[in-house]
């Protein structure tokens, strides 16, 4: 690889992250960027490539806004990419080509071959591997809408370029050169979808062929099947051969995709396509430009940049976060067109998307959010018509149909009572003996069925239950998004009406033991219940993917109400600073094995997944934003580095990448919807960020370094800033801020409460 990361014994990496990144040399003063490298030539394509929870993270190449993305497909057995010893082919969206020598054969199993890290070359904008069986290398680069690659083929031997389809296709060769087609899928909601290609050979094969399973036909061929592949062969030679396929794909014709084809790679030699998709990173990855930091954190913070702007934020559950909000200030027009894939997805089934497969209809929160930050270019009518249906007819029950169901006697629950109901326990649950048996369970298999009735709403996934307390927390949190906007649009009825739901999150607040915990319909507390443990598998009984102590502080949209709900900023603070700090009284492994999303875990607090994401900035609410910059500098050193094990936890679309991001440049949308940012503490000398038209809004961190991570001042544009945020339109009128940083915390500055950000209640 010509990354920053260099390749070590498989044993190193299978230590533990933490020991891993304990054990790195942290330099205490920045040190100057090397010279020539430029912001592409920073970016670690493997990071998080090692997951210590699921699937990892895949090192995906296309061009900025592209609608083509390739990455070798590794070995499905081992769910570490890095890990793989081989690679199966390289997927081109219609199919998986590979290169082979031999004899033809038919299977990605048949046809993988091994493959050295060693002898690897990975950024956003090329790669190229040795396949060592065969002895071909691999090479290919991207442009928008097509595909260029270029094979190495050995002497003596036949080589052959195979093409699986996925599918139902249609495809035909002409002259052993061109390969054109469409293969059908279906997605969402049964819809069919086509993706159609045109790929043209640098130079013609002697021989071509197709096959049916493992029936092989010799012969140019014009086919139409189930399971079809293809291929081409080149006989053997005196001297290497290399061979080009330039590929065009569209969703709407082959005459598109070969349009596509010439006019983004026309004659173009593959140096010059190389060169200009390195030449596009550039520039896009420049629209943050920053100074100082160690080579670690400058590759962390382009490798993560470039993850959350290659990624498709297909899953607003945890985009919504701050993914969508980092694009609406450097790529706004990608929020607009996403927006406008909403509208046109209502359009034509009827439903609005919600938030993929999880809970919430967090594209309300998305959409709010472009809209109050100013952003235009979609029709808002429409989208409000969308979301209000949503939050009026569509299912909470997560994992159902994508929120695109009808709403059951469990949403009628959360409209007339306030909160999203959990299973009640059974009449003797509560009795001694059930109590002692109940708490004699191994952690990991304490579950409903040993203290609660069966399921009753049929449509309820068995695997995913309700998630009753977390269903509850983000959907008040996007019922405040749309009052929000009902209120823009001079919708007062709405306005009232999701503004009462907003507090619904109040009704899980459970004094006796200040957090949030589970109720059954009939209003009754579900008991017994352990704040840390409860819920079952995943805790998802009654949260998400996490505990109480995730959830309890999942209130974006009113930190102040929950502050008042705690008893003051002192208790609130006592109950905070033990998150951070309260175990699991119990084998870790075992705890894992019970919550295995709760990764990167610091007391409870939980770095390796999403809802955590904005519980550090909560200090700036409740007067010591101090621990807000203490925590987030350790948070960025301790779960994020330029290896494969680089990243904590789940990095579906971006999120994950986006909390870095935000947080080197010192600052956060704890509450995305609401047009401000949190202040935390920047990792950088200085931060320059590209918002359009001609103008930049700069961070600027005065004496930063690893120690010195505690703000003294705050200047904006000059004039003294007190208070522990700053708004959007500071942000996207231009400016500079700039932070006198120092040892040891400065408790006085921003601590006032007239000075903490804003939220739905006032200060009791």
């Amino acid at each position: 690889m010509t990354n920053l990361y260099k390749p070590v014994l498989l044993a190193a990496l299978a230590c533990t992250f933490a020991a891993s990144a304990l054990g790195q040399s942290k330099p205490k003063k920045a040190m100057p960027m090397v010279a020539g490298r430029s912001p592409s030539d920073y970016v670690d394509l493997y990071i998080g490539s090692i997951n210590p929870k699921t699937r990892s993270t895949a090192p995906v190449i296309k061009a900025p806004g592209g609608s083509v993305q390739c990455f070798p497909n590794f070995n499905p057995e081992i769910e570490d990419f890095y890990l793989s010893d081989k690679i199966f082919g390289f997927p081109v969206g219609f199919g998986t080509l590979m290169a082979t020598t031999g004899e033809v054969k038919t299977g990605a199993k048949a046809n993988a071959s091994k493959f050295d890290h060693t002898l690897e070359t990975a950024t956003p904008y090329y790669y190229q591997a040795i396949l060592e069986d065969p002895d071909i290398n691999v090479e290919y680069t991207v442009t928008d809408n097509a595909l260029l690659f270029r094979f190495t083929l050995p002497v003596k031997e036949t080589s052959n370029l195979l093409l699986t389809l996925q599918g139902n296709s249609t495809f035909e060769v002409k002259d052993n050169k061109t390969i054109s087609g469409f293969v059908t899928g279906r997605g969402r909601n049964n819809i069919e979808n086509k993706n159609y290609f045109y790929a043209e050979l640098s130079k013609p094969g002697s021989s071509s062929g197709s096959w049916l399973g493992n029936d092989i036909t010799i012969g140019n061929v014009s086919r139409t099947g189930n399971g079809l592949g293809l291929y081409v062969s080149y006989p053997g030679t005196a001297k290497t051969q290399t061979v080009e396929m330039r590929v065009g794909v569209s969703p709407n014709s082959v005459a598109e995709a070969k349009t596509y084809s010439t006019n983004q790679l026309g004659t173009k030699t593959f140096e010059q396509v190389k060169l200009q998709a390195k030449d596009r990173w550039d520039k896009e990855l420049s629209l943050i430009k920053i100074k100082g930091g160690t080579e670690r954190q400058r590759g962390t913070f382009y490798s993560t940049l470039y993850r959350t702007i290659a990624l498709r934020m297909g899953n607003v559950w945890d985009t919504y976060r701050s993914a969508y909000a980092l694009q609406d200030i450097i790529r706004p027009h990608e929020t607009v067109k996403m927006i406008n894939n909403f509208i046109q997805t209502y359009e034509r089934t009827g439903w609005l998307p919600s938030s993929g497969a999880m809970i919430g209809h967090h594209s309300t929160s998305v959409i709010v959010e472009a809209y109050l930050k100013g952003l235009r270019g979609f029709d808002i009518e429409k989208a409000y018509a969308g979301m209000r249906k949503n939050h009026m007819e569509a299912t909470m029950i997560p994992w159902k149909d994508g929120g695109q169901a009808p709403i059951t006697e469990l949403e009628q629950n959360y409209f007339d009572k306030g909160f999203y109901p959990a299973l009640p326990a059974r009449a003797d649950a509560m009795e001694k003996e059930n109590v002692d048996k109940y708490n004699k369970l191994p952690y990991q298999v304490r579950w409903l069925p040993e203290v609660g009735v069966p399921e009753t709403v049929k449509e309820v996934d068995g695997w995913h239950r309700r998630q009753s307390v977390s269903v509850t927390l983000e959907h008040c949190y996007d019922d405040w998004c749309l009052a929000q906007l009902a209120k823009e649009l001079g919708k007062t009825a709405d306005y009232e009406l999701f503004m009462k739901r907003a507090h619904n999150y109040q009704n899980l607040y459970k004094p006796s033991i200040g957090m949030m915990a589970p109720k059954s319909a009939d209003g009754k507390w579900v008991e017994p219940f352990d704040p840390r443990f409860s819920g079952g598998f995943a805790g998802e009984g009654y949260f998400a993917e996490g505990n109480s102590w995730t959830y309890t502080w999942h209130v974006q949209h009113d930190v102040q109400g929950l502050i008042n709900l705690m008893g003051g900023r002192d208790k609130f603070n006592t109950k905070l600073d033990s998150l951070f700090t309260i175990g699991h009284t119990m084998d870790k492994l075992a705890f894992l094995g019970q919550f295995p999303d709760m990764t990167g875990l610091v007391g409870m607090y939980t770095q390796g997944n999403e809802p955590a994401y904005h519980i550090p900035y909560l200090y700036n609410y409740s007067g010591q934003p101090w621990k807000t910059q203490s925590r987030v500098r350790m948070l960025m050193d301790l779960w994020f580095d330029i290896t494969p094990q680089g990243i904590s936890g789940d990095e579906d679309g971006g999120a994950t990448s986006s909390w870095y991001v935000f947080n080197a440049m010192g600052f956060y949308p704890q509450n995305p919807a609401k047009p401000v940012f949190d202040i935390g503490s920047p990792i950088f000398d200085e931060t320059t960020i590209n918002i359009g038209n001609g103008k930049t809004f700069v961070v600027e961190a005065k004496n930063v370094s690893t120690q010195n991570k505690y703000i003294q001042s705050a200047t904006l544009n000059g004039a003294p800033l007190a208070k522990t945020w700053f708004t959007n339109t500071d942000l996207m009128n231009g400016g500079r801020l700039v932070f006198q940083m120092g040892p040891r915390p400065n408790k006085t500055w921003g601590s006032a409460p007239e000075l903490a950000p804003p939220s739905m209640s006032a200060a009791k």
